[in-house]
């Protein structure tokens, strides 16, 4: 998922990738950009409008997996930003 050549990803695809996000819990936007950086292997990420469509496919792909197999709100957890005080 490293490539950042090609097409950029889709507003259909970036509507779908941040809403079921945001159904999950990662209602901040630094939320789910952080876990879009984190699956895209971009920790430069800045956001989710940076993905190309191929790789915003590949995580739609992933979340897909993840949500089936009952781990989405693990995923969520592990990329929520620190309290700040």
């Amino acid at each position: 998922m490293g490539s950042t050549t090609g097409e950029r990803a889709t507003r259909g695809q970036l509507t779908v990738l941040n809403a079921g996000l945001t159904e999950h819990g990662a209602k901040k936007r630094e939320h789910r950009v952080a876990i879009v950086a984190g699956l895209a292997g971009r920790p430069n990420l800045t956001s989710t409008r940076e993905l190309s469509r191929e790789q915003a496919s590949s995580i739609l792909r992933h979340l897909d997996l993840v949500e089936q197999a009952g781990e989405m709100q693990l995923l969520i957890e592990q990329y929520r930003p620190a309290a700040t005080s």
